[in-house]
C-alpha cells in the first residue's frame, strides 16, 4: 500500500520533524489500538512544503492467527501525526 501526505513548514526558521504513520486495524484483528507502520524524518526550510510517499507492505498489517501471519479483511484506518497522539490526517480502506 501507498500512501502520501504533504507536511508543510508554518515557521520562519528551518524545522526538521518526523512524520509517522498508524495503522489501526480491523476490530476482528483484536490487534494494539494503533500500530506504527512508517516514519520519515523531514527537515524544510521556513514557508516550504513537501510530499512524502511511504509504502506499506501488507506483512506490516498481518496479525499472528492459529499459527499463521494473517491479513484480517476490513476496514484499516491510516493516520499521520507526529507522535501516536497527535494525529492530523486520516483515511480508512477496506481490504477484502
Amino acid at each position: 500500500m501507498t500512501l502520501s501526505v504533504t507536511v508543510a513548514n508554518s515557521g520562519n526558521r528551518l524545522g526538521t520533524d518526523v512524520v509517522q504513520i498508524y495503522a489501526t486495524l480491523p476490530g476482528a484483528a483484536a490487534a494494539e489500538p494503533r500500530r506504527l507502520v512508517a516514519f520519515r524524518k523531514v527537515t524544510l526550510a521556513p514557508g516550504a512544503d513537501q510530499r512524502v510517499t511511504f509504502t506499506v507492505p501488507a506483512d506490516d498489517l498481518t496479525v499472528w492467527n492459529s499459527g499463521t501471519w494473517t491479513l484480517v479483511p476490513g476496514l484499516y484506518t491510516f493516520a499521520t501525526g507526529r507522535d501516536s497522539r497527535t494525529m492530523t490526517a486520516q483515511r480508512t480502506v477496506t481490504v477484502k
